[in-house]
């Protein structure tokens, strides 16, 4: 990983750690996830059908996300980006006022992806976050109506 990487990851880790800690002094319930592994995926490309961002994540972090996580929750959606070069890293907070609680989830894409994925939002004027533990299992997913937030101006 290039110094460049290096820091957009570490930025990326930093912001979630801060913004946890504010919403916990506030009050909310909060999960931080360092995401194992992510993707920008299509229909064609993701195992849903359906094109947005996928994560998975370890065990202990996929038992907590079950625990907090409602279908029809977290209607609001804030996305802070750090670039990494060849990578975008990508911090997706997902809040659920009624209920006060806060998933945040880190992940690292490869750059080169994310067009076929942007296209596919852009038409679509939707984008999902898909939730998998390691053995592929679907733990959540998310539906944003406005995918625009998501990608970088120059990709």
């Amino acid at each position: 990983m290039s110094d460049t990487g290096s820091s957009g990851w570490a930025q990326v880790l930093e912001e979630m750690d801060a913004m946890a800690a504010e919403l916990e002094d506030a009050g909310w319930r909060t999960l931080s996830i360092a995401a194992g592994d992510a993707a920008a995926v299509t229909a064609d490309t993701s195992s849903t059908g359906r094109h947005g961002y996928s994560y998975v994540i370890p065990g202990d972090a996929a038992d907590e996300f079950e625990a907090l996580f409602a279908p029809d929750g977290f209607a609001r959606t804030d996305v802070y980006r750090a670039d990494g070069g060849t990578d975008l890293y990508l911090l997706t907070v997902l809040k659920d006022p009624p209920t006060e609680a806060t998933i945040l989830i880190a992940g690292a894409f490869d750059r080169s992806r994310l067009p076929d994925c942007r296209r596919a939002a852009e038409t679509a004027g939707t984008m999902y976050t898909d939730v998998f533990r390691v053995d592929g299992t679907r733990v959540g997913t998310f539906e944003h109506d406005d995918p625009t937030p998501f990608f970088p101006d120059d990709d």
